[in-house]
C-alpha cells in the first residue's frame, strides 16, 4: 500500500467500486486505476494487478472529480453577511454596497483560496467561475491546483473592477493571454445578466464566442422580477430577447433557469441551450424551484452548481445535487426519477461536455486526466451498502471524501488537505477582510 502518491508519477488507486461515468455508465467491482504522469494509463482488475506502489481505498468508491458548474468563489468574503433576503433585496442592498466598498484583486485572490480549499475539501476538482479579478481567481486556483474554467465577466455597470465594456474586455482578455498556457485554467465569456448587458453588448459578446470558439457562461430566469423588467423594457422575455439577439447555442450556459414557460422551454429545445442548476441559492433567496423534469427533457445538458457561498454558505456540489434529485421528485410533470448514474453524470461528465474539456476530464477513461475522488462508504452513515452510488448520492455528504487528486497530484489525503502549508493563514486573511466588513 502506497502511503503518499502526492510526489509519485506511477502509482494505482485500488477501490471496491469505480463508477467511471463513461458511455456505459459502468460501475466496475475491485478495479485498480493505474496513474501515470498525471493521466490514467489503465484500468484493471485488481487481482491481475502486482504493482507495488498501490494506493488500497478499501470500501470506497472512486468517481471523476466533481465538477462545480456555477459559482462565485471569490464571494466566499460574504458568507452568512445576508442570509434573509430575496435576491433584489440581497444584492442592492447587503451585495453590491459591499463589494463596492471593499472588493478588490488581494481581496478576490485570498477569498478565492478560501474557496478552492473548501472545494476540494468536498470533492471538487473544477469550477466554473463567475466574478470581478478573474486573474485573482485563476491564481488562487492555481496555487491550490484545482482545474478551473474562469469567466471573462461583463456588466454594463462601473464597478471597482472596470467602468464601461471597453474596460471589461480589455481586462478580461488580457487575462486569457496571460494564462493561456496554464493547463489548470480555460476561460469562457460571462455576461452576467439580461437585466445588466445591453443588446449591444450581448453581440459583441457573441461575435468574440464565435471568432474564438468560447463557451458563455450567464444568469437567465433567475426571478420573476428578471422577467416582468424584461417585459416592461422590451416587450419579451429575457430568453426571447438573447434568442433574437443570436446568444443562444450549444455554446450558452444559462444559470437558474427557475422560471420557465412553454415558448422558453421551445427556445431551450430549439437552441439546445445547456441549464446550469443551482438549487440551494434558489430556496435560499426565495427565488423559485424549477420545472425540472422540463428541462431535462429540453436542454442540452442539464448540471449543477452551488452558486457562490453568499447565496448558499457551502460549496458542496453533492449536497447540492442530493437536493437536486429530491426536486425532481416533487416536480409533479413526471413520476420517472432520475438513476444514480444520471444524477452522477450531472457533476462529472455532462458537465464536462457542457465546458468542451470532455476530451481531459469528466470519466475515468484511459487517456484522461487524473482528476479522482474517493468517497468513503464504510462509516455508520453509509452502511448498509447495497447500490453504492445511490448510497452516496443519498446517504453520504462532503463529510464522505476521503481522497481527491487534481492532474494525478494527491490534495486531500485520509480526509485531511495536503501540500497546502498555509490553510490557516488563508483563513486569518479572510478573517481580517471580516473585520473590516462588519
Amino acid at each position: 500500500m502506497l502511503e503518499d502518491s502526492s510526489n509519485q508519477t506511477h502509482f494505482g488507486i485500488k477501490a471496491r467500486w469505480i463508477y467511471t461515468a463513461n458511455d456505459h455508465q459502468e460501475l466496475l467491482h475491485n478495479h485498480t486505476v493505474f496513474i501515470k504522469n498525471g493521466s490514467i494509463d489503465k484500468i484493471a482488475p485488481s487481482e491481475l494487478s502486482n504493482q507495488s506502489n498501490i494506493i488500497d481505498l478499501g470500501e470506497s468508491i472512486l468517481t471523476p472529480g466533481l465538477i462545480n458548474m456555477h459559482t462565485h468563489s471569490a464571494m466566499t468574503f460574504l458568507k452568512g453577511i445576508a442570509d434573509d433576503q430575496k435576491l433584489t433585496d440581497w444584492l442592492e442592498q447587503s451585495i453590491w454596497p459591499n463589494e463596492a466598498k471593499f472588493l478588490n484583486h488581494d481581496l478576490v485572490f485570498e477569498a478565492s483560496q478560501l474557496a478552492c480549499l473548501e472545494m476540494i475539501s468536498s470533492g471538487v476538482t473544477t469550477f466554473n467561475d463567475m466574478y470581478f479579478y478573474p486573474e485573482a481567481t485563476a491564481k488562487a486556483a492555481i496555487k491550490i491546483g484545482l482545474r478551473a474554467n474562469i469567466g471573462l465577466v461583463f456588466i454594463d455597470l462601473k464597478t471597482n473592477y472596470a467602468t464601461d465594456f471597453s474596460d471589461y474586455f480589455d481586462k478580461g482578455f488580457a487575462f486569457r493571454d496571460s494564462f493561456r498556457d496554464e493547463s489548470l485554467i480555460t476561460t469562457s465569456l460571462a455576461p452576467h445578466a439580461p437585466y445588466t448587458v445591453s443588446d449591444e453588448s450581448f453581440k459583441k459578446i457573441r461575435t468574440y464566442a464565435d471568432q474564438l470558439g468560447l463557451n458563455i457562461h450567464c444568469h437567465l430566469h433567475e426571478t420573476e422580477w428578471e422577467i416582468n423588467e424584461s417585459l416592461k423594457k422590451f416587450g419579451i422575455r429575457p430568453i426571447d430577447r438573447l434568442h433574437r439577439l443570436g446568444i443562444l447555442g450549444p455554446d450558452f450556459m444559462g444559470v437558474h433557469c427557475v422560471h420557465l414557460n412553454e415558448s422558453d422551454l421551445r427556445l431551450i429545445d430549439s437552441n439546445q441551450i445547456n441549464i446550469i442548476s443551482c438549487p440551494s441559492s434558489n430556496l435560499k433567496l426565495a427565488s423559485g424551484i424549477p420545472p425540472i423534469n422540463l428541462m431535462i427533457d429540453k436542454a442540452k445538458f442539464v448540471t449543477v452548481g452551488t452558486d457562490g457561498s453568499a447565496s448558499n454558505n457551502k460549496l458542496s456540489v453533492l449536497d447540492d445535487l442530493r437536493l437536486f434529485s429530491l426536486l425532481q421528485r416533487n416536480d409533479r410533470n413526471e413520476y420517472k426519477f432520475l438513476k444514480s448514474e444520471d444524477l452522477m453524470d450531472m457533476v462529472t461528465i455532462d458537465a464536462a461536455k457542457s465546458l468542451d474539456l470532455d476530451s481531459i476530464i469528466g470519466s475515468i477513461e484511459v487517456g484522461k486526466k487524473a482528476d479522482l475522488v474517493a468517497f468513503d462508504l464504510s462509516n455508520i452513515f453509509t452502511q448498509p451498502v447495497y447500490d453504492p452510488l445511490s448510497s452516496l448520492i443519498y446517504s453520504g455528504s462532503r463529510d464522505s471524501v476521503q481522497h481527491v487528486w487534481v492532474d494525478g497530484q494527491l490534495k486531500f489525503k485520509n480526509k485531511q488537505l495536503v501540500n497546502v502549508d498555509d490553510a490557516e493563514s488563508v483563513i486569518e486573511k479572510v478573517k481580517l477582510w471580516q473585520n473590516k466588513i462588519q
